[in-house]
């Protein structure tokens, strides 16, 4: 047995593990570049593109070899592949002998046909109603608090928590953009909701009381 034959049996039970590993819709294919015309001397799982050993070289393992990337790189990852209606994901792997002389390849294809049915089918179910143009506008999220005080933490992270700020270092106008946001929300009619603001901004209740009467003439 030649030094070239040795090295590729190697490779024909690391392709058998991994057509076994991964399941019937993995296809791995043994090629041995000593006959173009033949090349794929073993295909485990081969129901996968319906070839059988002893098939020759595709048109992309063609262009590999045109394009001689296996001088630079020792494989190339998840590209598109398509037979009979299957949609793959392939991956080869460049054999080499000690001397790096290319002796093969070892192709893995995985049939991700289903996936992609899978992930559509789960797509519309998740935007079911929803229509393309309004994804891209601006979305209006709800919120689903757990507590007057997440309600209220929640409507401050964009004016505090968002931009590093804190009470204090607020100029009047920002400050009243607070209240006018939380008193928008409805915080104020909550129970508590005067008091777990106060608690949460750390200033007094009285001093909410005068932003918010502020507020309220500014809008009628």
């Amino acid at each position: 047995m030649s030094k070239a034959e040795q090295i590729l049996n190697k490779y024909m039970i690391i392709g058998e593990f991994i057509s076994k590993c991964f399941g019937e819709n993995v296809e791995v294919i043994l090629h041995d570049l000593r006959d173009i015309e033949h090349s794929g001397v073993k295909i485990f799982n081969n129901y996968v593109s319906g070839r059988s050993d002893g098939a020759p070289m595709t048109e992309f393992g063609l262009n590999l070899l045109e394009s001689e990337i296996f001088k630079t790189e020792d494989f190339v990852m998840n590209y598109k592949g398509v037979t009979g209606g299957k949609i793959l994901r392939s991956s080869t792997l460049f054999i080499k002998d000690e001397k790096e002389n290319l002796l093969g390849m070892l192709c893995v294809n995985v049939d991700i046909t289903k996936y992609l049915t899978m992930s559509k089918e789960l797509n519309d179910l998740a935007y079911y109603g929803i229509k393309k143009e309004d994804l891209e506008k601006p979305a209006m999220v709800a919120d689903f608090p757990k507590s007057v005080k997440e309600m209220i933490n929640v409507s401050l992270s964009s004016y505090l928590t968002k931009n590093g700020y804190d009470w204090q270092r607020l100029n009047k106008e920002e400050k009243l953009n607070v209240i006018k946001k939380l008193n928008g929300k409805g915080i104020f009619n909550l129970r508590g909701g005067i008091s777990e603001v106060s608690e949460s901004l750390k200033i007094s209740e009285p001093t909410i009381y005068r932003y918010l009467n502020i507020v309220k003439k500014m809008e009628s």
